[in-house]
């Protein structure tokens, strides 16, 4: 399309320039000879551009397939730069970013993809809605999903696959609204690499040690990195002593290292251990086994030599598959992927996840038998935990009577969630998603129960971490039996006219004993404006107020002292202001000295407040103004006042805000407040700072 532009374009130079051929009477068969060239040298020339595209794009897609994204990104962008219009090169990029985890990225080259030719390819539509729902988007991402639906009307995976996405995201705008049972925080010896799935060592000690797969970096060791992370390709099992819920001991203890020990040169971990912490099972990734995946081995502790004893590979378990080796169909048999194994507490049975036939799809979680000195031939868990997509590290509780397993077929927030099933094995019940925070939109596997199942450690790729992946850990909240009789009600009021604003939104959060804050409530209001929460006694509340067109707002509440059921209040009215887009709202106390433009000490309390109101309202975005006084020459005041406003976003950025919901400009000496300047207090006036909300749409 980019290349009919160009040729169509250049013709028209031709019809422009037939005039001046004709004033100079060139017969017609030379104007016929020189159209003629001039024709066939655009042709080429289109023809030479098409080719350099087709040769870019070949180019990029072959760096894509072998996972070198880095230089795919690189490539693709060349494409676009030469043929804007280029809707494989837009739809490649989002792929390349959501493989880079940038989500936000991502969606934008998926929406140019769907722009560019809104018909060529309808699974751009899932990759949109996918994307939103990991940006938390959930109704943007039902609107994507459903457009899919329609176009898409093919039973096949990608439909199951966008109808499993659209339950996910009603699941998680419930679960969302409601009181989350965990509080959750990163542990205390992550790494910038990644770092795996937590397990119990052995508990029989006084201190607790945790074992876990870590990529972090060796010294004195040449490490193959991941091109797109940075990080080394392979992990190695470590250990560390547990102090509390996300504190451990300084010394972080790998596990020896050599052919004959634990950690070899390829991929291993994690690992699991039986209840007396001499059986340990684990994984090798990409070994003499298993070059394209991974095996269990064992390996058992002598107590008299104190050392680990040489990795044992469990021939019994491992599988077969038939794999496709060429274009005519030829097939070979190869090992199965076999990994993340777990030992129940008495040591009787292995689960572990596969890939091998016989399952629901994908890799399913397997269970083999003790025999002896063997093991049994596994068996599937069974439909009710497996679906035809991935599950993923299966632990079973210190009672016997619960699964935890990770699945990403079963309609959660995204990506990898952790679920729950009771019962026993061949006989769980339906499964429970433990909701946020310990799922996310990202994945969130591997974990390990502690303490009655009130304590968990497990894996995300979250963001906010210190590496690819990092691990956590969730401490169960207790939440006490709600008293009904104390509650707090009241309406959501424009604060200028002080009317009720109707099908307005209030929000309730609950203060923690480490002053941060949780959720707990939704309450979407009808025509009367009128919200009403229950409470518990001796807490302490906000109450957040939002409506379309209005600035969000709240209000404390305490039932601190409370001594008997009452309600509480019958006017805790909450007053939004009114958005005017473009309308100046000047920050009072952000001066600046004298042809300076850094931020005061004393501007600080101002701009905690404007970060608070960007932090309620993530769907405005807003334009910082600067002025200053009549000094200095006009030229000279633009762009010290540009300045200006440029730190004033610069200090926002820095402090959580995204960078894409801020813009500046400096409006010099224009616009004084006070005119003439008669005093020094005049000038300082003037040299002030204002905001503007310019869109209420931030997605």
């Amino acid at each position: 399309m980019f290349a009919t532009y160009n040729l169509l374009k250049k013709i028209s130079v031709f019809e422009i320039n037939t005039s001046v051929f004709m004033t100079l009477n060139i017969s017609n068969r030379l104007w016929a000879l020189i159209l003629g060239v001039l024709f066939m040298s655009v042709s080429l020339n289109v023809q030479a551009q098409a080719g350099k595209t087709d040769k870019l794009l070949k180019k990029a897609n072959a760096y894509f397939k072998t996972f070198n994204v880095v230089d795919a990104e690189e490539t693709y962008k060349q494409v676009l730069a030469e043929d804007e219009n280029n809707f494989e090169a837009a739809y490649q990029l989002g792929r390349v970013n959501n493989y880079l985890k940038d989500y936000r990225e991502a969606l934008r080259w998926f929406r140019k993809a769907s722009e560019i030719d809104p018909d060529r390819n309808d699974t751009v539509y899932l990759q949109i809605g996918l994307a939103y729902k990991r940006l938390n988007n959930y109704r943007k991402g039902k609107e994507a999903l459903n457009e899919f639906i329609t176009r898409h009307t093919t039973n096949d995976e990608y439909r199951e696959r966008a109808l499993l996405e659209i339950a996910g995201c009603d699941f998680a705008e419930r679960s969302l609204a409601g009181r989350p049972d965990f509080r959750v925080k990163p542990v205390s010896f992550n790494s910038t690499a990644g770092d795996r799935f937590p397990s119990y060592l052995d508990q029989r000690q006084e201190d607790v040690f945790l074992s876990f797969a870590s990529s972090r970096p060796l010294p004195k060791k040449k490490n193959k990195r991941n091109k797109v992370t940075g990080e080394p390709k392979d992990a190695d099992i470590y250990y560390v002593v547990k102090e509390n819920d996300s504190t451990f001991g300084e010394e972080i203890v790998r596990f020896p290292y050599g052919k004959k020990r634990i950690n070899t040169k390829g991929n291993d971990g994690p690992a699991t251990f039986t209840a007396d912490g001499l059986t340990m099972y684990f994984t090798i990734c990409n070994s003499k086994k298993n070059i394209n995946g991974c095996s269990i081995f064992e390996s058992r502790y002598n107590p008299v030599r104190k050392e680990w004893g040489k990795p044992i590979f469990l021939e019994t378990v491992a599988g077969k598959k038939e794999i496709i080796v060429n274009s005519r169909g030829k097939t070979k048999q190869v090992p199965t992927d076999d990994r993340q194994p777990f030992i129940t507490p008495d040591g009787r049975t292995l689960m572990f996840v596969s890939d091998r036939g016989g399952g629901e799809g994908g890799f399913d979680i397997w269970f083999s038998r003790r025999l002896g000195t063997g093991w049994s031939e596994p068996q599937n868990a069974g439909e009710m935990i497996n679906t035809p997509f991935n599950e993923s590290s299966p632990f079973i509780n210190r009672a016997g009577n619960r699964l935890y397993f990770a699945s990403e077929g079963l309609g959660g927030f995204g990506g990898y969630d952790i679920y729950y099933s009771d019962g026993t094995l061949g006989n769980f019940d339906n499964p429970v998603n433990l909701g946020a925070p310990l799922n996310s939109t990202y994945n969130d596997f591997g974990s390990l129960w502690m303490d009655d199942d009130s304590l968990v450690y497990f894996t995300s790729d979250r963001p906010g971490g210190a590496g690819s992946y990092d691990i956590y850990w969730g401490r169960a909240i207790a939440h006490p039996k709600v008293i009904y009789d104390i509650s707090v009600n009241g309406f959501i009021r424009d604060k200028e006219t002080k009317q009720p604003i109707p099908f307005a939104t209030a929000i309730l959060y609950e203060y923690q004993e480490d002053s941060s804050i949780i959720e707990i409530g939704n309450f979407q209001t009808d025509q009367t404006a009128r919200y009403e929460f229950p409470l518990e006694s001796d807490k302490n509340y906000k109450i957040l107020g939002n409506a379309l067109e209005y600035l969000a707002n709240e209000e404390e509440v305490t039932t601190v002292g409370i001594e008997e059921n009452k309600e509480l209040t019958q006017n805790i009215d909450i007053e939004l202001e009114p958005i005017v887009i473009d309308s100046a709202i000047v920050l009072q106390n952000i001066y600046y000295d004298y042809d300076k433009y850094y931020i005061r000490t004393d501007a600080l309390d101002d701009l905690k407040y404007l970060i608070k109101i960007l932090q309620q309202n993530p769907n405005i975005t807003i334009q910082m103004g600067s002025h200053t006084d009549s000094n200095g020459t006009e030229s000279y005041n633009k762009d010290l006042s540009n300045n200006r406003a440029r730190s004033v976003v610069k200090y926002l950025a820095d402090n959580g805000i995204e960078p894409s919901r801020l813009s500046w400009f400096g409006f010099g000496e224009s616009a004084p407040l006070i005119y003439p300047e008669l005093s020094d207090e005049d000038e300082q006036a003037n040299r002030r700072t204002e905001f503007r909300i310019t869109s209420i749409e931030f997605e």
